[in-house]
C-alpha cells in the first residue's frame, strides 16, 4: 500500500500545510469531506467486515486517500470503540450504521461493573495496530488522526442518553463520578495511542445545546473536555480537534478557553458569525451542509455552500478547513463527494 497525490492536485497534505503555515503559495485549501463507514464501500466492504479487522480500516483510508485526495487520515476507535472497550454490545450491520445491542451499565449504581480501558479491551489492539501500520504509511506525506468520543456522549451510550439526562437533573453529584470515571478511560485511550505520534479528534454531539442547556454543558461537559484536551497536548504535544454537532453559540465562550486547535462546527451554526467569533482564537471546520447539499443537492448548490464557506474562513487567522457539518450520509455518491471536493480546488483562492 502506497500513498500518491491525487491528479488534480499539485502537493501532498504536509506540504500543503507547511506552504499554508509560512504564508508561501499552495495548490488548494486544506479540505475534509468526512467520508466515515463511505469508507468501506471504497474497498468493497460491507460495514461488518470493515470493522472487524485492521486491513480493511488500513486499505479504506489509503484507497479513500488515493482515490478522493484527502488532506487527513483517521481510524478509529470514536465512540463506539471505547463503549465496546467499556463492556458495551454492539451491533455491526451488514449495511446501515453501528448501533448498540446491549448497554453495561442502567443505572448509575451500576458504574462499577464498567471495565476499565486497556490495549487488549474489545477491539482497542485492532484500532491500535491499524493506526501504527498507517502512519507508518503516511509518514512523511500526511496526517494520521485517531477519533476520540466527548465524555457526555460517551456516558450517553453506556448508560442511555435519557438515562444520563435525567440523572443530571436529580443526582448531580452521581453524574460528576460517572463523567471522572469516563475521563480517566479516555485519558487511557490517549495513553495507549500517543506514542504514535498522531493527532487527535473528539465528537461531543451530546454536548450541543440542541440537547443540553448552556448551564449543564458548563458543569457537566466543559470541565471534563478542557482536561482531556490538556491532557492531548501534554501527550502528544498536538491540540486538539473538537467537533459537536447542533446548536453550540451558547457555548462558544467556554469552547474558546478548551485547549483545542480546529473547532469544527455543525451546518447548524452560521458560517460567518462562528468564524467572526474565533478569528484570533481557533482554526474553523466547516460546514457544507452534509445531507440536504452534498448528497442530494445539485452541483450548484454545492458549489454555492462551498464559495460561503470558503469566504467566511478567510477572517479566521489560525486558518479554515473546508469540510461538511457531520459524516456524509452512506448513500453519499463518488460523483457528489468529488462535486464537493472539486469546488474547494477551484474557489480556494476566492
Amino acid at each position: 500500500m502506497h500513498l500518491k497525490i491525487h491528479p488534480k492536485d499539485k502537493m501532498t497534505p504536509l506540504e500543503r500545510e507547511r506552504a499554508i503555515a509560512e504564508n508561501k503559495d499552495y495548490d488548494r485549501i486544506i479540505m475534509d469531506p468526512f467520508l466515515g463507514d463511505i469508507k468501506a464501500r471504497i474497498i468493497g466492504k460491507n460495514i461488518a467486515d470493515y470493522w472487524s479487522d485492521a486491513n480493511n480500516l488500513l486499505m479504506g483510508d489509503v484507497e479513500g486517500m488515493n482515490r478522493f485526495g484527502l488532506d487527513i487520515m483517521d481510524v478509529g476507535p470514536n465512540l463506539y470503540g471505547i463503549a465496546e472497550a467499556m463492556g458495551a454490545v454492539l451491533h455491526y450491520p451488514e449495511h446501515g450504521y453501528i448501533s448498540i445491542k446491549n448497554r453495561p451499565i442502567y443505572s448509575m449504581d451500576e458504574v462499577s461493573k464498567l471495565k476499565d480501558i486497556t490495549k487488549d479491551s474489545g477491539r482497542m489492539a485492532m484500532y491500535y495496530n491499524a493506526n501504527a501500520k498507517l502512519r507508518e504509511i503516511a509518514d512523511g506525506f500526511c496526517r494520521v488522526c485517531t477519533s476520540l468520543s466527548g465524555p457526555i456522549t460517551l456516558a450517553g451510550l453506556l448508560l442511555g442518553t435519557d438515562n444520563l439526562l435525567g440523572e443530571m437533573v436529580s443526582s448531580p453529584d452521581k453524574v460528576h463520578i460517572f463523567l471522572r470515571y469516563i475521563t480517566e478511560n479516555i485519558k487511557y485511550v490517549v495513553d495507549i495511542f500517543a506514542g504514535l505520534d498522531i493527532d487527535f479528534a473528539m465528537a461531543d454531539p451530546i454536548a450541543s445545546c440542541t440537547v443540553i442547556s448552556p448551564q449543564m454543558y458548563l458543569e457537566f461537559a466543559y470541565p471534563y473536555t478542557l482536561e482531556i484536551s490538556s491532557y492531548i497536548r501534554e501527550k502528544s504535544g498536538k491540540a486538539l480537534t473538537y467537533h459537536v454537532c447542533g446548536n453550540t453559540k451558547q457555548v462558544w465562550k467556554y469552547i474558546k478557553n478548551l485547549d483545542i486547535g480546529i473547532f469544527s462546527i455543525d451546518n447548524k451554526m452560521d458560517i460567518d458569525e462562528t468564524c467572526d467569533f474565533f478569528s484570533d482564537s481557533n482554526r474553523i471546520a466547516g460546514n457544507v451542509d452534509s445531507v440536504s447539499i452534498i448528497c442530494h443537492g445539485t452541483k450548484n448548490d454545492i458549489e454555492n455552500e462551498v464559495k460561503r464557506c470558503i469566504r467566511a474562513g478567510r477572517k479566521c487567522k489560525k486558518g479554515f478547513i473546508l469540510t461538511p457539518g457531520c459524516n456524509l450520509p452512506l448513500n453519499t455518491t463518488d460523483e457528489k463527494i468529488d462535486m464537493f471536493l472539486d469546488a474547494g480546488r477551484k474557489y480556494s483562492t476566492i
